[in-house]
């Protein structure tokens, strides 16, 4: 790659996606993460159909923030423009993880925010996880509004649920991107046990 920022940017995304592949977090083929470029309106996203434990340098490409590709011969992500979109919104992010982890993913289809069943999910995760409802497998452009205007509201917000679809966490690079999933994942589960214990 011809920026050490790009190789940078592959090390994270690499370990991060072969983390969560370990976890159980994210199979098959979907999912997503990226990294903002610095210095550039671009990012480093998974190509499209790729699997987090097939992440390699040759499976990432550079795009801008519109999905035109910069370096790399895969396509981008289906949900590159998403990731484009809160990257110009959002100032602070300088990562973006979007798995389809389990429990996170139950607790978004019967609820419209995600309860904060542990003091350390209520001091991280930016004081308010919503779950947006999109109708779809992939982000479409016209949700994009929605999204975009919770963080204007809550410039905190670093989380998002998608219904029938999994999560997203937002960070300042992947490390914390991934940490956060995971606690978003943590917190889904405890508090969809602790529900099922009141019954």
């Amino acid at each position: 790659m011809k920026y050490r920022e790009c190789e940078e940017a592959a090390r994270a995304i690499q370990a991060a996606a072969e983390k969560f592949y370990r976890l159980r977090y994210q199979m098959s083929n979907g999912g997503n993460l990226s990294v903002r470029i610095p210095g550039h309106d671009w990012m480093m996203v998974k190509g499209t159909d790729v699997a987090f434990d097939e992440v390699r340098p040759e499976t990432l490409v550079i795009t801008d923030f519109d999905g035109n590709v910069i370096e790399g011969s895969i396509r981008p992500s289906k949900e590159a423009l998403l990731h484009g979109a809160i990257y110009q919104a959002v100032e602070s992010a300088g990562a973006i993880m979007h798995c389809h982890s389990p429990w996170a993913t139950a607790w978004a289809a019967d609820h419209d925010e995600l309860t904060f069943a542990t003091h350390h999910s209520g001091m991280k995760l930016g004081g308010r996880v919503p779950v947006f409802d999109t109708h779809s497998y992939a982000v479409p452009k016209e949700c994009f509004p929605m999204i975009l205007e919770e963080f204007a509201k809550n410039p905190k917000m670093n989380a998002f649920l998608l219904r029938g679809h999994g999560q997203v966490t937002v960070a300042a690079d992947m490390r914390m991107a991934a940490y956060l999933a995971e606690l978003v994942e943590e917190t889904a589960q405890i508090a969809l046990l602790a529900a099922a214990g009141k019954r």
